[in-house]
């Protein structure tokens, strides 16, 4: 016999999104994702409908809305912060939000405060990729000719357009001081 779960009370769900967010940042979308995901078990079982479960997780999410506790705009600077700064291209930021289930104007508004010239800061991130790959002007060998193809391959695989990836493999260690 399977075992007996918790009915999903709006206490439970409470308790359960204040867990989550102790341990993640994350956007309204996917908090009501995760939660929807956790608890829809538990409504099947204790035959609460769809839909009043769905109404019971939006109306908690206003609440830590209204108290501060989810903030899309905040969460789509912050993460978009992150992932620049850790070398992924625009392009991946602006996928990495949308999954998260982030609006794409507060993605926009997000970009436009971190990064307000995209070009340079794709590459100012391919720098922080190729330094961490050791590729382009960081590369420790001077065989520039058989690694070429190779060093494009890894920056188009990240994410980067291919002028980017280009203008990076073919700098030169001397073009990197200010």
């Amino acid at each position: 016999m399977p075992r007996r779960l918790k009915k999903p009370s709006p206490e439970r769900l409470r308790r359960r999104a204040l867990a989550y967010l102790q341990r993640f940042s994350t956007s309204r979308a996917h908090l009501r994702f995760v939660l929807l995901r956790r608890a829809g078990p538990e409504a099947e079982q204790w035959q609460i409908g769809r839909d009043a479960l769905e109404h019971r997780v939006d109306a908690l999410l206003d609440d830590l809305g209204e108290l501060g506790l989810i903030d899309d705009r905040r969460y789509a600077t912050g993460h978009a912060r992150t992932l620049v700064e850790r070398g992924k291209p625009l392009s991946r930021v602006r996928a990495a939000l949308a999954a998260k289930g982030v609006d794409g104007s507060l993605v926009d508004e997000a970009l436009g405060e971190i990064a307000p010239d995209v070009a340079e800061s794709d590459l100012a991130s391919a720098l922080r990729y190729a330094r961490k790959r050791r590729i382009g002007p960081y590369r420790i060998t001077d065989d520039t000719d058989g690694f070429r193809q190779k060093e494009l391959a890894k920056l188009a695989r990240a994410g980067f357009d291919y002028a980017t990836a280009k203008r990076v493999v073919d700098m030169e260690e001397s073009d990197l001081t200010p």
